[in-house]
């Protein structure tokens, strides 16, 4: 009997819980540790649609990638969104857990997967940053390069600075861009592929001329799925495993 505990235990040998950072929340985060899992559902986040779906699936397991319990849970009741979502899961005996961080910069993790997305075939793993860099196999007008982002993604929304040459990227998913990474970026020349940028750190890009291609959270995230499906289905072949078709990008086509 393949038990949540033991998936758990399984993805902490690759993507060691411990690595991720000190504000995040990972590993087996709702149900019993012995509870059987024999269907899984696969999604970028938890959400009443995905939980409804689960119970459609009869999953007994949700493998996320942003964690159903991020801050402090004070209270369980229906009066929060976070309280509403435990208790479903809790209700339907759904167990959940949640790779987040720990993923995003580990081997085979999110920002490698979006790398490769962007077409790297070889790349540099920048541990502090959340980010890879690489380079293209060829120099492209700035332009070109933020089509086949647009391409490579699937997402109509994209925000951009700068222009030129395009051949250095650093490709940093989520949320991941900092002072750090701009910095670098100015350093190498590279362009910086992320996502939710805030605007202080879009007046800093402008300002060094660090050239900039903001995409969606979820365009830059959603490789998560399709890795976490590979992952499980070599691991745990009797496992039925099911990607979710209701965690979809928040916002609509403009």
């Amino acid at each position: 009997m393949l038990t949540a505990a033991e998936i758990a235990k399984t993805f902490d040998a690759s993507f060691p819980f411990e690595d991720a950072c000190s504000y995040d929340n990972v590993g087996l985060l709702v149900g019993r540790s012995g509870r059987e899992v024999k269907k899984a559902l696969i999604a970028l986040d938890v959400t009443t649609e995905v939980i409804k779906e689960a119970k459609d699936l009869s999953v007994d397991l949700i493998v996320s990638h942003h964690p159903v319990i991020f801050r402090e849970v004070k209270r369980i009741t229906d009066e929060s969104y976070t309280g509403l979502l435990l208790l479903s899961l809790i209700e339907s005996g759904l167990a959940a857990i949640a790779l987040h961080t720990n993923f995003d910069k580990g081997i085979d993790g999110n920002n490698d997967c979006l790398a490769k997305t962007l077409g790297a075939t070889s790349f540099e793993r920048i541990e502090e940053g959340f980010a890879t860099v690489f380079d293209l196999p060829e120099e492209v007008d700035f332009d070109l390069f933020v089509k086949r982002v647009k391409t490579a993604l699937s997402d109509a929304a994209l925000r951009t600075i700068g222009g030129g040459k395009v051949k250095r990227v650093i490709a940093s998913c989520g949320a991941g861009i900092d002072e750090d990474l701009i910095f670098l970026a100015k350093k190498e020349g590279a362009v910086i592929v992320t996502a939710d940028v805030k605007h202080n750190y879009a007046v800093m890009a402008k300002d060094l001329s660090v050239r900039l291609v903001e995409a969606t959270h979820y365009a830059s995230e959603w490789g998560f799925t399709k890795r976490i499906k590979e992952f499980m289905a070599e691991r745990f072949p009797g496992v039925e495993l099911f990607v979710s078709k209701k965690n979809i990008n928040p916002y609509d086509p403009s």
